[in-house]
């Protein structure tokens, strides 16, 4: 999606309930990523909005350029205060937390099963434990007050910035009460830039030749909406699977500026 009206605008979401980002399951337990990817809140947005206009196949493309979300204890998503992902020693970030003093804080498991209607007892070998963020740190666990709710920070490319749904759910979950996401627009949040420093790179970016003395990791996607294309965000085109640098990677290369603030 791209345009002349089109604006890049700055989104916080405030989290409601536990949410599930699935990556994969581990035995019977299916664990959490601990940031959201473009496409997921891509397709929360899209169904959201789908729902809301009663045209459930309509607007594919109206959500597509979006970044990866990612959390922050402050209600209008300053900069300085969002979780940035990166790499430190091989070790993966979001902001000073690694990833496991993020997961000791601010996730949990649940269990669940399916049941057999006849008999109403749990069906054999379906108990699995599922992990989920929480909408804010454990109790015991919190250091201060801030860290008792979670908002979760990204930007989009949109020609009308009231066409984003106020509440949305993220993963599948939400039968299970998981997955609410409310947006509460408070704050202004036309940005003419985001600022990528330091060479952390804060999306999906597929394998390329060019880069050099990468510190971080690569994750295989299979099935997934295309996260970067050139200079823009995109996660509608369904041709791109593969090896992707996984977000905070710090790459070496040659990149310049573009004026919405995305690597060329």
């Amino acid at each position: 999606m791209s345009g002349n009206n089109n604006k890049w605008y700055k989104l916080v979401f405030k989290q409601i309930q536990p949410i599930h980002i699935g990556m994969g399951s581990y035995g019977v337990i299916n664990e959490t990523r601990i940031f959201i990817p473009g496409w997921t809140m891509w397709g929360a947005l899209t169904k959201a909005h789908n729902l809301q206009e009663g045209n459930l196949s309509a607007n594919q493309g109206l959500f597509a350029n979006i970044s990866c979300f990612f959390p922050c204890f402050d209600p209008e998503g300053k900069e300085e205060n969002i979780l940035f992902p990166q790499f430190k020693n091989g070790e993966f970030y979001l902001g000073d937390y690694s990833e496991d003093q993020f997961r000791a804080k601010f996730t949990d498991t649940f269990m669940s099963t399916a049941i057999a209607l006849l008999s109403n007892t749990a069906l054999e070998e379906s108990l699995h434990e599922l992990n989920v963020i929480l909408p804010g740190a454990k109790a015991d666990y919190a250091e201060n007050e801030k860290e008792k709710q979670l908002y979760w920070v990204g930007i989009i490319e949109i020609d009308d910035i009231k066409k984003i749904p106020s509440k949305i759910y993220i993963g599948g979950d939400s039968k299970y009460g998981l997955g609410k996401m409310v947006w509460e627009n408070k704050f202004n949040n036309d940005i003419n830039e985001w600022t990528i420093k330091d060479g952390i790179i804060r999306n999906y970016l597929p394998i390329n030749s060019n880069y050099k003395e990468v510190e971080g990791k690569i994750e295989l996607l299979v099935e997934v909406d295309r996260p970067w294309d050139g200079a823009e965000l995109r996660v509608k085109l369904r041709d791109e699977k593969g090896f992707f640098f996984v977000p905070g990677s710090k790459i070496k290369k040659e990149f310049k500026y573009v004026k919405r603030g995305i690597l060329s």
